[in-house]
């Protein structure tokens, strides 16, 4: 009886305690799965991304960029300045994207003993002091124009000028009005939006001489462009850097068809070059100028001498009509550069076309270097081309351009790099929000971050009147904008969505899941069989 009673009660004992040791192998075995296998999968496979202004960077285009622009004026009588400034307070209360201070200046005794409006545009800019992108209105009664714009922050007007013209003036030609509305507008119908400013530039001055044996052109264009292109190109570098290089090439001929024209020279001809032609020629000639080294664009400016066979060279309209302004036939193809045409004197084609040697001759410096700082003007968008009527505007005489056209151009640079900084900025978080396996390491992150709160100091600085400082911090907002899209670190992982990952992964993890489920089953049956067992 005894050995009947005990017999069962061993194997019970012994169940018991492999239930044990089954409970606590199949408890290990799902805290290192799912305890630290599971978090060390989703940690090492998680895309790495800096936290971002998202929210804030959206709403960038909900604070409009306004800009603060002080305007002197000054006249002989008191009361009239006090009735322009009146007009042009009301033409602009309500302007939207400029708050225009204008501020009267009140005749002096020494103003009133000016005899010459030089004099008394030199004493008014000496007493007031003027910030970068202000500007200054001048009451001359003899003017002959309405308003005469000088090279200074001035204008000389007449005493019968009404307000209406002087706000035309600022609009046009010194806030240029218009093509602010081109820059900040999202309707395509407004134009053709230009680029912003890069931070660098190369500029390569090149002489072509396909025949240097027959045309024995000699100039020392490295010192041409020492004397003329780099000081010009230094006072307009507050927005762009420019590295400048010169070289001479031979044997390089153009690519098109000329046409010989009868006249009336000693040669008896010349030839024209159609202007539908000059695409096609700067195609034929892109190819021999050597290529920047660097990344930074490139600003052509090419002096092509003809050879005498095929010069005089002029270009003509589809009109037949010749182009020829100043005895210079020139043309520029934004962005690529300048085309300069540098024909021969008439003595040295005549000894050419008598087959007798060669006449060595010197190529006009002055005349071609003032044709390639006209360009230069064009090709940068300095100039201001909007021509209106009764007001003039004085020539430059001296190796920089118009201080208030260069502002101008400072002005419209600060507002295009932080319109464009801002779209980039947008468009990238919307890019990252649509695909979230887009790495944004810290370096990215930095840029975007930096890029947002320079949009916002550059913003400030414009409403403050800080021109100068929004252009540095605009140019700064652009750079780091460029360089967080265009990071090559966005791309580690674009190629490697979440459904191609899941396809690795699944495979691999599926067959340690199994044995986890089946033994989350068995603790189940092992759990109710107890319960069981003490419920009976």
């Amino acid at each position: 009886m005894e050995t009947s009673s005990s017999s069962p009660v061993k194997p019970r004992r012994k169940d018991k305690d492999e239930d044990k040791f089954r409970i606590g192998a199949t408890l290990a075995f799902i805290v290192v799965i799912i305890g630290i296998g599971v978090p060390m999968w989703w940690r090492t496979t998680t895309v790495y991304r800096v936290n971002l202004p998202s929210t804030e960077i959206l709403s960038l285009s909900e604070t409009p960029i306004k800009t603060a622009v002080q305007v002197a004026i000054y006249t002989q009588d008191t009361s009239r300045g006090q009735l322009l400034i009146a007009e042009l307070q009301s033409a602009f209360s309500d302007n939207e994207i400029w708050s225009v201070e204008f501020k009267q200046l009140s005749p002096t005794p020494k103003t009133q003993e000016a005899h010459t409006p030089a004099a008394l545009e030199k004493l008014l800019l000496e007493n007031h002091v003027q910030s970068v992108g202000d500007f200054m209105f001048i009451e001359w009664p003899k003017l002959q124009e309405e308003l005469l714009l000088t090279t200074e922050r001035s204008a000389l007007m007449r005493s019968d000028t009404p307000s209406n013209k002087i706000a035309q003036l600022l609009h046009a030609k010194i806030l240029q009005t218009y093509r602010i509305n081109q820059i900040l507008s999202t309707d395509d119908r407004m134009g053709a939006k230009s680029e912003a400013p890069q931070p660098a530039y190369d500029v390569i001055v090149s002489v072509l001489n396909p025949k240097p044996r027959l045309t024995h052109a000699k100039w020392n264009i490295a010192m041409a462009v020492k004397t003329y292109i780099e000081p010009w190109l230094a006072k307009v570098s507050g927005v762009s850097n420019y590295t400048v290089r010169s070289q001479w090439k031979y044997r390089v001929a153009i690519e098109a068809d000329l046409k010989q024209v009868r006249d009336q020279s000693k040669l008896g001809r010349h030839y024209a070059l159609q202007e539908t032609a000059l695409p096609h020629l700067l195609t034929s000639i892109a190819q021999n100028l050597s290529a920047s080294t660097t990344d930074k664009p490139a600003i052509n400016l090419v002096v092509y001498i003809p050879p005498c066979h095929i010069a005089p060279l002029h270009i003509y309209n589809s009109k037949d009509q010749r182009l020829t302004r100043n005895d210079v036939d020139a043309f520029i193809s934004p962005p690529w550069g300048g085309f300069i045409i540098a024909n021969p004197p008439e003595h040295v084609c005549l000894s050419a076309m008598s087959d007798q040697e060669a006449v060595p001759y010197h190529v006009s410096t002055t005349d071609n270097m003032q044709v390639m700082l006209d360009q230069l003007h064009k090709l940068l968008d300095i100039s201001s081309e909007l021509q209106m009527e009764g007001v003039k505007v004085v020539d430059i005489e001296q190796l920089e351009p118009r201080r208030w056209e260069y502002e101008a151009y400072l002005r419209r640079s600060a507002i295009r790099h932080i319109s464009t900084a801002s779209s980039t900025l947008q468009s990238l978080i919307k890019l990252l929000d649509q695909i979230s396996y887009i790495v944004i390491d810290d370096e990215v992150g930095a840029a975007i971050t930096n890029s947002y709160a320079d949009i916002l100091a550059a913003k400030a600085a414009l409403l403050e009147h800080r021109l100068a400082d929004a252009s540095v911090l605009a140019k700064r907002a652009f750079v780091a904008s460029e360089r967080g899209f265009f990071d090559a670190s966005l791309l580690a992982q674009l190629y490697f969505p979440d459904e191609q990952k899941y396809a690795i992964y699944i495979p691999l993890f599926l067959p340690i899941m199994v044995p986890v489920l089946s033994s989350f089953n068995m603790l189940r049956g092992v759990l109710q069989a107890r319960r069981k067992e003490k419920q009976s």
